[in-house]
């Protein structure tokens, strides 16, 4: 099997988003040959492992939007990525199309970055495609506005947008094109189905290295202290507020929450805690990185969620691979792909509601030392299920799904589908 794999960020090295192309990159490789197109940002680190990892089976092209016209400086920050992003599109189908004429694939499968409001050109090659995990699909919830302090509108317009993405002429064509979409959360799977989709499968966008997940659940003995963790960008989309009026809910409970991250919120969420009257309880731990993270994860007794637009959120993953139950709310990615027994989730109503369940969850944690273990080790062995090697093999077989139904169809069906 000739696979061509695209993905915007390439990289060597775990703990970011630039980590899930490689990892598939890698993993498939073992069982059949890779092409990889991805942007050149990583490339030495690229160069670097396979020369040291020689790997027959894996090939690696590079795409970038010509310096004259590409509005991304990545020295100045993150201003007009998603412009050069786009740009990239366009110049990683081209190479695409040149490395399609020379091999002949069997199927491409774009990986990362994957937005249902950027469908790959990927669809227009005369072979099955596969788009995915994608997300994009879900919203904050509308209760919530608030919580959006710095950027209350730009998240308005962004919901608008969602919910017209199922109606744009190219967003309708590109899904019904693809041979298979895989969806990271039910808000994005939906917003397809209406999108005119064909195949949709449900799939995490997030997946462990094998040597990541213990192979047998951590110990997490009760402390007098029982220690919460809550990671991930101090941003207004994670509501790190939010975790902080909770913990105000437990003030009472010799209960304390390490914060790990760092974001423009950071200020607001200091001086929040002292004005809550909990600065001894929360300590901010700034920035963690992605291997020290995982101690960090099997120093504490459950892990806090709060994120109120995520397409899953692979700090959840990581904790439940150290047996960490988790108190996360009942949406988006975590409310569809996270066992019940592994976690108690929090159906969104609204935010007073809502902060008195967050409070009573960790109350009930607190109280039952055993509940908490047992939890984590259903945590973990749903971890174990998201492990490279398990989710390779699923990736295989539906591979091989799609091009069994492909070699199925009769002319007059392949000819309908390319119209």
């Amino acid at each position: 099997m000739r696979i061509l794999l695209t993905g915007y960020g390439c990289s060597p090295d775990h703990g970011s988003e630039e980590a899930v192309t490689w990892g598939w990159a890698l993993a498939l490789s073992r069982h059949c040959e890779v092409w990889v197109i991805t942007y050149p940002r990583y490339r030495s680190n690229i160069e670097r492992y396979l020369e040291a990892n020689p790997n027959p089976n894996l090939h690696f092209y590079y795409a970038s939007p010509p310096k004259a016209i590409d509005p991304w400086n990545p020295e100045k920050g993150t201003g007009n990525i998603r412009l050069h992003y786009l740009l990239w599109l366009g110049e990683m189908f081209k190479v695409a199309k040149k490395l399609h004429r020379e091999v002949g694939f069997d199927l491409s499968h774009f990986v990362s970055w994957n937005t249902v409001s950027a469908p790959p050109p990927l669809w227009k090659l005369p072979i099955p495609f596969i788009w995915g995990s994608v997300g994009g699909g879900q919203m904050a919830p509308f209760a919530y506005r608030r919580y959006f302090t710095t950027n209350a509108w730009e998240e308005a317009l962004r919901s608008l947008r969602v919910l017209a993405l199922p109606l744009l002429p190219p967003v309708r064509q590109a899904v019904r094109r693809t041979s298979l979409i895989l969806a990271t959360n039910a808000e994005t799977q939906s917003l397809l189905r209406r999108a005119g989709a064909r195949q949709i499968e449900m799939f995490n966008v997030s997946g462990l290295p094998d040597s990541y997940v213990p192979s047998e659940p951590p110990a997490h003995p009760p402390q007098p202290t029982m220690t919460l963790l809550w990671a991930g960008r101090l941003e207004s989309m994670k509501a790190p507020l939010l975790m902080l009026q909770i913990m105000q809910q437990v003030a009472d409970l010799p209960v304390r929450l390490l914060v790990a991250g760092d974001g423009p919120l950071r200020p607001m969420c200091e001086a929040k805690a002292k004005e809550f009257g909990i600065e001894h309880k929360v300590q901010f731990l700034g920035r963690v990185n992605w291997h020290q993270m995982k101690e960090l994860y099997r120093s504490v007794d459950a892990f806090l969620f709060t994120s109120l637009r995520d397409s899953f959120g692979s700090v959840n993953l990581e904790a439940m691979s150290q047996a960490l139950p988790l108190i996360a709310f009942d949406h988006q990615g975590v409310g569809y792909f996270v066992p019940p027994e592994a976690a108690i989730k929090i159906p969104v109503t609204t935010p007073e509601k809502d902060i008195r369940a967050f409070a009573e969850g960790i109350r009930k944690l607190y109280h039952n030392p055993e509940l908490r273990q047992r939890m984590g080790r259903v945590a973990w062995e749903y971890a174990r299920s998201e492990m490279e090697s398990v989710r390779t093999l699923r990736m295989l077989e539906l591979y091989r799904k799609v091009l069994k139904s492909k070699s199925l169809q009769s002319p007059q069906e392949a000819s309908q589908q390319a119209v």
